[in-house]
């Protein structure tokens, strides 16, 4: 399932809005409307707020099926994820 399948999915399962998203996430809904409607995918740091604002994680948002497991752009999201989320706890150890 592609990303914002799965937001939409969440979203509608929750019964909620883009609008509601976008405050929770802190930005505008045109930024989230555009993204949705060009099929591009958040920043990480997006990723994240919306992954909370769903209660669910960033990877079960760019999970995909078995038919898009090759999915480039997936993997590399997910790749980038993953650094983000190393980077973080790295930083927090030291303080």
């Amino acid at each position: 399932m592609a990303f914002w399948e799965t937001v939409e999915k969440l979203r509608k399962q929750q019964n909620t809005s883009y609008r509601w998203l976008a405050h929770k996430m802190g930005i505008s809904e045109q930024t989230v409307s555009t993204m949705r409607k060009q099929g591009t995918e958040p920043r990480a740091s997006e990723a994240v707020k919306m992954a909370k604002a769903l209660n669910t994680t960033v990877e079960s948002l760019v999970e995909t099926n078995s038919e898009n497991s090759g999915s480039s752009s997936q993997n590399i999201y997910l790749q980038k994820y993953m650094m983000l989320k190393n980077e973080l706890g790295t930083l927090l150890e030291k303080y």
